[in-house]
């Protein structure tokens, strides 16, 4: 009978813990379905009137969608920003990260272990401390106010190296030399031998590197000054406080691409190791 109520206790706490981790997400489910009126009603402050927690719409509506579908295309535009900007990123610091990731884990070369370590004081500096040296580059090379100077600082990191890196520790030397032995070249030993036994490690640094890029911000608004080349996560919150209705639509919509990105790549994390 104890260890039934310890069990239930402990269901109840996980439940608990789940419904606070959703709320958020169920708060903006919720509220993109309600009409303008019941938005603007609901949260619209003064000095007699604060806003309340509105979670159950009194009107089911979908007019906030077709504000952003249709009658707004600028949000659309947002959001195709968005993608333009983060899949380049994704792309380019998932294959650099590999190749970098192999080189210091199977390769051999005068001072590797010392760059390593060089690569592990890199990931603990926080991204704003290289923000001026980079915008003096970029400032340098011309590329201010382009998409570049959001994807090329973002796409070599320390962080997906040293992720990779301790998978490619559980790849076995013996099968690389086995493959070498039958004249594999480089490139087939990469891609048909290593990346299949890593794939759980690269879904992690996809969907992580996504997600972190897909947030972008502070970076937008130093190095991009025209604001139809902003990304949706600028968007999200400069309107936050005019217009929350059309907000929480975007919101769902924009939560879109991280959430299927993680169900493609679930199955692969069963097996991986690290």
């Amino acid at each position: 009978m104890k260890k039934h109520l310890i069990r239930v206790g402990k269901y109840l706490l996980l439940a608990l813990i789940l419904l606070l981790f959703l709320l958020p997400v169920i708060y903006m489910l919720a509220n993109s379905v309600m009409s303008s009126s019941e938005i603007t009603d609901a949260y619209t402050t003064s000095s007699e009137h604060f806003a309340r927690f509105h979670l159950i719409p009194d009107n089911f509506s979908l007019e906030q969608y077709y504000q952003v579908f249709l009658r707004r295309p600028q949000f659309l535009n947002l959001f195709w920003n968005s993608l333009l900007i983060t899949v380049p990123i994704v792309a380019i610091q998932s294959l650099v990260s590999f190749f970098a990731a192999f080189a210091f884990t199977k390769l051999k070369f005068p001072l590797r272990d010392t760059l390593f370590f060089l690569f592990i004081i890199l990931l603990i500096l926080p991204s704003w401390v290289t923000m001026v040296p980079n915008y003096m580059m970029i400032q340098r090379l011309g590329l201010l106010d382009t998409i570049w100077a959001l994807i090329l600082p973002s796409s070599f990191t320390a962080f997906g190296v040293c992720l990779l890196r301790q998978y490619m520790r559980y790849v076995p030397d013996e099968t690389i030399e086995a493959a070498q032995l039958d004249g594999a070249s480089a490139f087939k030993i990469l891609f048909r031998i290593v990346l299949p036994q890593i794939k759980g490690g690269v879904a992690a640094l996809m969907i992580l590197t996504f997600i972190d890029n897909w947030n972008m911000v502070e970076q937008v608004i130093i190095y991009i000054s025209d604001e139809n080349k902003y990304p949706l996560s600028v968007a999200l919150s400069s309107y936050a406080s005019t217009d929350p209705g059309i907000i929480f639509a975007c919101g769902v919509i924009f939560m879109i691409p991280p959430l299927l990105l993680y169900l493609y790549h679930s199955k692969e994390f069963k097996n991986a190791k690290v």
